[in-house]
């Protein structure tokens, strides 16, 4: 077991942030090298699958958690490691994460500072995990371990990304069903990648393909629309969904508001972020023609001696003109960021191109 504690002075803190670490990620006590675990060092190789399990006060959930891993992993072909990520929990997690991985070779512990949310921790998890293929799962036992050897089976058959699908969901109707189908269906319309089920955490990955994502705020939900922007091969098959019997649910109606946020910069992502320009150009030549539009009634008004519109018509004309200089130069703007921060294309090609034979 390697555990990592996010706790350091803050001098070591200020430093760790000008090397360009981020905030809530991991941090390895006195910058040790990682140690890979018992199981790992005597197969004298990393991990085939890194299982990453976001945990936050889920107290009541671990034992029964780490005993249905310890039966998955007993049977599976492949070398797994699960990484815990404590989340900022405030019950007896920690505790509870400690001893039961305190004798079982393959477990590896992240703490994080405080409660930074789903996203956020899974990201922090993703930093650590060693393994070629990347499984993402909740620790509430409503995801089942006996689903990931279908999933990377299917994975193994050229695909990139399988999401599971909770066909046979057990939640309740109004506040988790119905709010989920219709968001499924919102989405797949705006990022035009169409899978059933995108709130379903246990999706399979190749490292290659996750890794290079930058996540925040609620975007675990939107990876397989992100993933399909470097052109993986993304399918899904139905898993098992159980109903939750510990612990108690972390999400309400308010995640909503998250949500269509989230989906909104995620469109942006998709459609403009290689152009930024063409989104902020076409919105700055639109207020180019109202300012055209609102200039030729104005004059029209002037030539016809009509006084009416003289002061609300010459203002209408500075408010648009200057909203199409605004936006005209944050297109400028953002297409130099775009430029400046544009990933290395040998990158993107090894993140995307597929070698066969």
């Amino acid at each position: 077991m390697v555990m990592l504690q996010r706790a350091m002075p803050d001098a070591r803190l200020r430093a760790a942030r000008g090397q360009g670490r981020p905030p809530f990620g991991p941090m390895w006590p006195q910058d040790k090298p990682l140690q890979q675990d018992a199981s790992n060092q005597e197969a004298g190789r990393l991990p085939q699958v890194s299982i990453v399990i976001p945990v936050y006060n889920e107290e009541a959930c671990l034992p029964s958690l780490v005993e249905t891993l310890d039966r998955f992993r007993a049977g599976f072909d492949r070398t797994t490691e699960v990484i815990l990520v404590n989340d900022g929990s405030v019950d007896g997690s920690q505790a509870v994460m400690e001893a039961l991985v305190a004798d079982r070779p393959g477990y590896r512990i992240c703490v994080l500072r405080t409660n930074v949310g789903q996203t956020p921790a899974m990201a922090a998890g993703l930093e650590l995990a060693r393994g070629e293929v990347i499984v993402f799962m909740d620790a509430d036992l409503q995801n089942d371990p006996a689903d990931i050897p279908r999933l990377l089976e299917t994975l193994d058959q050229g695909y990139d990304l399988v999401s599971g699908w909770r066909k046979n969901r057990q939640d309740r109707a109004f506040t988790r069903k119905l709010p989920s189908r219709v968001a499924n269906m919102i989405i797949g319309w705006v990022t035009h990648v169409h899978v059933h089920d995108y709130g379903c955490t246990l999706k399979a990955y190749r490292a290659r393909i996750v890794k290079p994502l930058h996540l925040y705020s609620d975007m675990h939900r939107f990876l397989p629309a992100l993933c399909s922007r470097s052109g993986a091969r993304i399918t899904e098959i139905v898993v098992d969904h159980h109903p939750r019997t510990l612990g108690t649910s972390k999400y309400g109606l308010d995640r909503i508001f998250k949500v269509v946020m989230d989906l909104a910069v995620i469109k942006m992502i998709v459609t403009f972020s290689d152009r930024p320009m063409h989104y902020f150009g076409l919105v700055s030549l639109m207020f180019l023609g109202f300012t055209g539009v609102t200039t030729g009634i104005w004059g029209w008004n002037i030539a016809a001696g009509w006084r009416e519109g003289t002061v609300i018509l010459p203002t209408l004309v500075v408010l648009f003109f200057s909203s199409f200089l605004y936006f005209l130069f944050m297109g400028l703007l953002a297409d130099l960021v775009i430029r400046v921060g544009r990933r290395d294309p040998s990158e993107v090609a090894r993140a995307a191109v597929r070698e066969v034979g």
